[in-house]
């Protein structure tokens, strides 16, 4: 019995299978805006904890993490939480808050 050789196709690549492309990690963009209206950009799969996100931007800012508090349309968000999880779509948006100590009014 002969073996048939390979062939290289031409034209385009076939397109994945619907069940193929599930299982791909899918990227998002995030967007993590400061009090002081500055954004910056993040590109990641819907799987990663938002840790690293967070680590990341505060490390730019040249920030402590622990002096910051992360929000995802007014609810806070826990550093072990995914985009998934959290049911965000490309373009979210997450807001960067320093915590804030004190703040009541003092008594006359």
């Amino acid at each position: 019995m002969q073996k048939k050789k390979k062939m290289a196709t031409k034209g385009r690549p076939r397109k994945k299978s619907p069940v193929h492309e599930a299982s791909e990690d899918i990227q998002i963009n995030l967007l993590v805006t400061d009090q002081d209206g500055h954004h910056m950009y993040f590109k990641v799969t819907k799987d990663l904890e938002l840790m690293k996100v967070f680590k990341e931007f505060c490390e730019r800012k040249n920030l402590e993490l622990r002096s910051m508090q992360f929000l995802h349309e007014g609810t806070h968000i826990k550093g072990n939480q995914t985009p998934n999880l959290l049911n965000m779509e490309d373009g979210a948006e997450i807001f960067a808050a320093r915590h804030q100590l004190g703040g009541g009014a003092s008594a006359p």
